[in-house]
């Protein structure tokens, strides 16, 4: 049985009785296993960018490390290309944190031609900018604790009533911080997931205006 998809550049062509819609397929692999791949599901449903797929990636070793989310990334490309329906673009979701492995992290993703979304402290910086303001420097584990007391965050879950309508203040937050100057050691705070947000926009774009 033939896949639904069929290659055509970089771009695949979905079938449905009335139409066929050119659409982008966009891969996110996220360091954290609950957090991250529900804010981007949810994005991507809010966005309706459905060529979008998450991918969580566990914790491979003693914490959580960087360099395993690229290096599973790029295995997972593979596997998509071997089956003829490759990924358009492949991102890596990562905290700076304490790792130590961010700079080699780095290097590999621009080897293997993967792009970063990097958050200082955590990905809990971007998401309490979706509620307010916050241009100083922030501790990760205070952060979480004001996402659960202010916004109704349980433990790793994102609330249902989270205002994912909200990136683009996010966004306008983030860009009034201090610009980043070294990809793997990015000023406190600062977000680039931004960067990725835009590439989830363009691809919502694209499909809304697939040929029929």
């Amino acid at each position: 049985m033939t896949s639904g998809r069929r290659i055509r550049g970089t771009q695949r062509i979905a079938k449905s009785k009335n139409r066929r819609v050119e659409y982008r397929k966009i891969l996110i692999a996220a360091e954290g296993v609950k957090t991250e791949p529900q804010y981007f599901e949810r994005l991507a449903a809010t966005l309706k960018a459905k060529a979008v797929r998450v991918v969580s990636v566990k914790p491979v070793g003693v914490g959580r490390d960087p360099l395993s989310v690229v290096r599973e990334a790029d295995r997972r490309r593979s596997v998509e290309k071997r089956s003829g329906d490759p990924f358009d673009e492949v991102w890596c979701v990562v905290d700076v944190d304490d790792h130590t492995s961010l700079e080699r992290a780095c290097v590999e993703a621009g080897r293997l031609s993967i792009d970063m979304a990097i958050s200082a402290p955590s990905f809990e910086i971007w998401l309490l900018w979706h509620f307010q303001d916050m241009a100083t420097s922030a501790d990760g584990r205070a952060l979480h604790r004001t996402l659960k007391s202010k916004w109704g965050f349980s433990d790793k879950n994102i609330p249902e009533s989270f205002p994912y309508e909200n990136y683009d203040a996010a966004s306008k937050r983030a860009s009034r911080c201090e610009r980043v100057q070294v990809k793997h050691s990015p000023p406190n705070p600062s977000s680039s997931v931004p960067d990725l947000i835009g590439v989830l926009i363009n691809a919502y774009a694209q499909e809304g205006n697939g040929k029929k």
